[in-house]
């Protein structure tokens, strides 16, 4: 939502109107709430969201998943270079990729044991 529309909405908002703007179930918001993921107040019993941190919530959110997907990039990229720079073709990465999955869960099984 651009800011133009956030200065349409009202100043405090209840949890059916954050549900309906971040298109998400009232009880997830109230989870959220509950648990600070999600910038939030009391007043008496009913939980209240302001509408401007819940627009600095969603760009902080958004710029997160932006950084992340440029790490998870930069980290495939590294890896398929050491990959081919030992000799590994790209066909063997998702080979590689799997051994490597099934021996971390034959440790994890054998630790349970």
């Amino acid at each position: 939502m651009a800011k133009e529309e956030t200065k349409t909405l009202p100043e405090l908002l209840n949890v059916k109107q954050v549900a309906k703007y971040l298109q998400l179930h009232e009880v997830t918001v109230l989870n959220f709430a509950r648990q600070g993921r999600l910038p939030a107040f009391k007043v008496g019993r009913e939980w209240r969201f302001r509408a401007d941190e819940i627009h600095k919530w969603l760009e902080i959110r958004s710029e997160s998943t932006e950084a992340f997907g440029k790490r998870f990039d930069d980290l495939w990229d590294r890896l398929r270079r050491k990959a081919e720079a030992a000799g590994y073709g790209p066909e063997d990465v998702e080979r590689v990729i799997q051994e490597v999955r099934e021996a971390r869960q034959e440790k994890r099984v054998a630790s349970r044991a």
